[in-house]
Order: C-alpha cells, then sequence, then structure tokens
C-alpha cells in the first residue's frame, strides 16, 4: 500500500517550475522531480494548492508533509523546517521592459519595484532598498501585467521563475542579476521529518548518478540563465 503525502504548491503556476494545477496538463521542473521520488518511494501524492504568503505556515502547522514549490533554502528557515539536499541553483533577478538598462544598485534609484510577498526576494530589496518605493503583491503574474503596463519599473523574482515568463513576454528582459543572491531550492518538510529526508536524499543522489536529473533539468531549462 502507498503512502500519501500531502504537497503544498504554490497557487500561482512558476513555469518551468510548474504549470496550474487546475489546467488540462500538470507538468514543470518540481512535477517530473516529484514523480521520480514518489515512484521510487512508493509515495501517493496529493497537491494541496495555497498563496505562497501561506504555504509556510501550513507546512509549521502540520496541515502539509512537505512542500516542493521554489522553496529558497536559508539559515533561519532551516531553523524551524528540514530540508533535502538542494536540487536547484539559482539567483534572484531584475525583470525590466525591453530597452531598460541596469548597470549595478544605483540603477534602481527613482524606480518603483515590484516584489511578491514572504518571499526570499522581498527580504532582500527591504534590506537592500529601505527607502524605495516599493509595490508588493501575491502573485508573480499580477506583478509582470504591471511592469508591461508600466506602472512599475523593475521586478525582483527568482531566475528560474523569471525566464518562464520572459519566454511568454519577449519584450521583457532581465535587466541584471542581483548581487551575491546565489542560493537554492530544496524539499521542506516539517521539523524531525529526518527519516523522510534521508530516504529522499538517497533518491535525489541516484537520480543525479544514473542522469535522470540531468534528463529532467535539460527538459526544463535548457534556453533558461540561472
Amino acid at each position: 500500500m502507498k503512502e500519501i503525502l500531502k504537497i503544498g504548491l504554490d497557487s500561482v503556476a512558476p513555469v518551468p517550475m510548474h504549470t496550474d494545477f487546475n489546467s488540462a496538463i500538470f507538468e514543470g521542473f518540481e512535477v517530473d522531480l516529484m514523480k521520480e521520488i514518489a515512484a521510487q518511494l512508493n509515495l501517493e501524492l496529493h497537491y494541496e494548492i495555497s498563496l505562497w504568503k501561506h504555504i509556510l505556515e501550513k507546512l509549521y502547522k502540520g496541515q502539509l508533509d512537505m512542500i516542493c514549490s521554489a522553496v529558497t533554502m536559508t539559515a533561519s528557515r532551516q531553523r524551524t523546517l528540514e530540508f533535502s539536499t538542494p536540487y536547484l541553483q539559482f539567483r534572484l533577478c531584475a525583470v525590466v521592459n525591453r530597452g531598460v538598462s541596469l548597470w549595478n544598485l544605483n540603477s534602481f534609484d527613482h524606480k518603483t519595484i515590484g516584489i511578491r510577498i514572504a518571499t526570499e526576494a522581498e527580504h532582500y530589496i527591504m534590506h537592500k532598498f529601505p527607502s524605495h518605493q516599493v509595490l508588493h503583491a501575491d502573485r508573480n503574474d499580477e506583478l509582470y501585467d504591471l511592469l508591461l503596463r508600466g506602472e512599475i519599473d523593475v521586478l525582483i523574482d527568482d531566475s528560474p521563475i523569471a525566464g518562464g515568463f520572459l519566454q511568454k513576454n519577449p519584450e521583457l528582459q532581465i535587466g541584471m542579476f542581483m548581487p551575491n543572491t546565489h542560493s537554492q531550492y530544496a524539499i521542506a518538510m516539517k521539523k524531525g521529518e529526518t527519516r523522510l529526508n534521508l530516504r529522499i536524499n538517497e533518491v535525489l543522489k541516484h537520480l543525479k548518478e544514473n542522469g535522470v536529473y540531468h534528463q529532467i533539468y535539460k527538459k526544463w531549462f535548457n534556453y533558461i540563465e540561472l
């Protein structure tokens, strides 16, 4: 009998990480990765959809078993959650309309910056630009629409997610990668789930050794700069 796990999923579909769970085809890098893990460990996955600002709290409270939805592994989160070995490296980047130039952090002066609530991008911007005009939004797609309409000047996002939006919006571009923001995604679990974490890490190691991880990576990130 398969073990059932409740997997938290961001309600916004950040392709190529995953598409909309309620769309005709649910797919993406993390979807393929979790399918491989589930097959190896004889798991049945039940996805539960939440706004990002609520998803970590649900995991803390035990309403979810894990999250595999672009969770940045940070020192503060490691104190309250278990994390698998990282499965993707990325950076924060600044997305602008095509033709706009950014050279360094001084280029953000007098610009309205869009960021998503409860993300590491929000923490970064509030630390680096405490006096700048900042627009906070629940959803990434809201921010990209605001940028396209000229209602914000720049938005800060994770490079894999930005790459997915740029493929759909060629009028946008990455203006620059934010300095000193090399980060990692990992699967997050409730604190104390060391046995589950060990099992998942063994599968991740196996997938990298047998080439399956590389195949999944190439499928979804062949044209995206991380």
